[in-house]
């Protein structure tokens, strides 16, 4: 294997398709003409999540990654397209973009064991968080 291609791991392949999905919500979002308000306020609202976390770390793994799971905002946004409405496409583009988001800073799926034991690799936190360590 070339120097050139060492750096396309399977991880940075994952992290560019996140960044993919973040980029693509974003446009359709803009496209449709919906609030850059509503979306920067609702942008975060799948990490509330983590407040399971405060129960245990696996609690908060499954409530985590149930919150982060593509195929949740994708079944939403297939309702939205065959009748579910203007404000259903506008939360699956959200949530995708947040998921994209996170997934294209490499966070990932959690494991169980601990917050920053995640399925894109281990991650460290800027804070001294002692329920997320």
């Amino acid at each position: 294997m070339s120097k050139g291609t060492d750096r396309m791991t399977p991880i940075t392949q994952r992290r560019l398709e996140a960044a993919a999905i973040l980029a693509f919500c974003i446009f359709v979002y803009i496209s449709q003409g919906y609030s850059a308000v509503t979306f920067a306020y609702c942008f975060f609202l799948p990490d509330l999540s983590i407040l399971a976390y405060f129960k245990s770390p696996r609690i908060g793994a499954i409530a985590y990654n149930t919150a982060h799971c593509l195929l949740l905002p994708l079944a939403l946004g297939g309702y939205a397209l065959f009748g579910g409405g203007s404000l259903a496409l506008q939360c699956a583009l959200i949530w995708a973009a947040h998921i994209g988001f996170d997934r294209a800073l490499g966070w990932g799926l959690k494991y169980p064991d601990s917050f920053c034991s995640t399925d894109m690799g281990r991650k460290t936190l800027p804070l001294d968080v002692p329920i997320l360590r």
